[in-house]
């Protein structure tokens, strides 16, 4: 899946939302049109109900302190 910024004049996909969409998440494995129109209102909120779910991990630190510079 892909998050991208909208080419078209489309109204967003959530329910209850007449916006416009900013943003398209598309799904390459639909044989038909599967990706999901999105204005910012709503992919906020979305990414919002997700991070209840799902943290991102941290990243490893590029070096460790202590150790020696090579």
């Amino acid at each position: 899946m892909i998050v991208e910024k909208t080419k078209h004049k489309i109204k967003c996909d959530a329910s209850g939302c007449n916006n416009i969409a900013d943003y398209t998440i598309v799904n390459k494995k639909f044989v038909f049109d599967g990706n999901v129109y999105l204005c910012k209102d709503c992919i906020t909120a979305l990414y919002g109900e997700i991070s209840r779910y799902i943290t991102p991990k941290s990243l490893k630190p590029l070096y460790k302190k202590g150790g020696k510079d090579e």
